[in-house]
């Protein structure tokens, strides 16, 4: 992996003031980096949508930003997404354009992920459906359904798609795989919007987050629910010794001020 061909002066707002007063759509936005992310929106001046498969973590997310997005002048929009339905997220879409007409999304942070799926020899079908289904699909949904009118608008903006550094190195099973996908499809993105937006992706370690317990988010048609059969040991590993989501947040900005396309993420 290599800066390489990612030009940072082409890729960089040294001034990401000049994103202020547009929005930040965010994927996965109610809990872990999403909410670090939607923190850090208000404070850089955006109204952060945020977007997630959980309704009442979503409730809860937009009733704690509500008090600092109202002292920054800015507004909090919450809106239930399955980011694996097309459908869903052209619907997001719609919603974010009616809710605030004329507002520029000056922030897409592709950031909804799952983890599980298995080795890929032991892997079904439908956990194969899964994984790829949030983590390489919905990203792909997002940017299809954001990136084009962001290159139409009269207003700077940025991408931010979150991998792993699963995605970077040796994969490890079906999520590893997704992440080298999700790594790969953000680099065709930059390629493609050839600097009229700043494309980066966000390649952590561990995070303190509930990424490990994903499953439990998992729609029926991906076989529903996985119940949980007590306490995690690797789930409890990753909240007590990840690094904390808001450390993610920070480089996302500081990547988009100085132009780093692959953004390393470690505690």
């Amino acid at each position: 992996m290599s800066e390489g061909r990612y030009h940072a002066l082409d890729n960089a707002y040294p001034d990401p003031g000049v994103l202020a007063g547009g929005l930040a759509v965010i994927t996965g936005g109610a809990s872990g980096i999403g909410y670090a992310l939607a923190e850090a929106a208000i404070a850089h001046g955006l109204s952060p949508i945020l977007a997630d498969i959980e309704s009442a973590a979503l409730g809860v997310a937009k009733r704690r930003l509500d008090a600092s997005a109202l002292a920054a002048g800015v507004e909090v929009f919450a809106v239930k997404v399955d980011v694996s339905s097309e459908q869903e997220v052209q619907a997001l879409a719609s919603a974010v354009a009616q809710k605030f007409p004329g507002k520029p999304v000056s922030l897409l942070c592709c950031n909804a992920g799952v983890g599980g799926g298995g080795g890929v020899l032991v892997a079904s079908d439908v956990d194969w459906d899964f994984v790829l289904g949030v983590n390489v699909k919905g990203v792909a949904n997002c940017v299809r359904a954001f990136v084009p009118n962001m290159l139409k608008q009269s207003a700077p903006g940025s991408v931010v798609t979150t991998a792993s550094q699963d995605g970077l190195c040796a994969a490890q099973g079906v999520y590893g795989v997704s992440k080298h996908a999700a790594v790969a499809l953000t680099e065709a993105l930059y390629a493609e919007v050839r600097g009229r937006l700043s494309v980066h992706v966000l390649c952590p370690n561990v995070v303190s987050t509930n990424i490990v317990t994903s499953g439990r988010n998992r729609p029926d048609r991906f076989g529903g629910p996985v119940k949980s059969g007590g306490a995690n040991p690797i789930a409890e590993r990753f909240k007590a010794f990840g690094m904390p989501p808001s450390k993610c947040a920070d480089l996302v900005f500081s990547a988009i001020e100085s132009g780093v396309f692959y953004i390393l993420a470690e505690a």
